[in-house]
């Protein structure tokens, strides 16, 4: 049976792996240091800018809203589920109850219920000059 011990009993040295570990360690050392002091760059920089933009000396642009102010809407809903109710509150009182809408013109709001009464005593409006329909011809043979 052949000899499978990587170990032959007159050989000493054997074959390496071929990596170079002081090459990798060196490698990630190198990336570590790079990283911090690109980091503390960037921190300095946003500081500097920070520290830039906080000067007296600097105005305001003149179309610039004043500090504090809310831009001009539409904004950002912060209750949405108070916001839907009110909502179908009032759409609700506008279906189900009497009431103006343009009193000059003489338009008002009717209750869902009553407008379809209405409808079927009578009828949909038609206009006065409109053509008679004529009757559907069967294409069928």
């Amino acid at each position: 049976m052949a000899d499978t011990n990587s170990q032959h009993a007159g050989s000493a040295k054997t074959e390496g792996d071929g990596i170079s570990y002081r090459g990798i360690v060196v490698f990630v050392v190198i990336l570590v240091v790079t990283t911090i002091v690109c980091e503390l760059i960037v921190v300095g920089m946003y500081k500097m800018m920070d520290a830039k933009s906080q000067t007296a000396g600097v105005a305001r642009a003149p179309m610039a809203a004043p500090a504090g102010t809310l831009p001009p809407g539409p904004n950002l809903l912060l209750n949405e589920p108070a916001n839907l109710q009110t909502f179908r509150a009032k759409e609700q009182n506008d279906l189900t109850t009497y009431g103006w809408l343009d009193k000059s013109a003489g338009s008002v709001r009717l209750p869902i219920d009553r407008a379809k009464e209405l409808i079927l005593e009578r009828g949909l409006p038609s206009r006065a000059d409109a053509p008679a329909p004529t009757p559907a011809t069967d294409v069928k043979k």
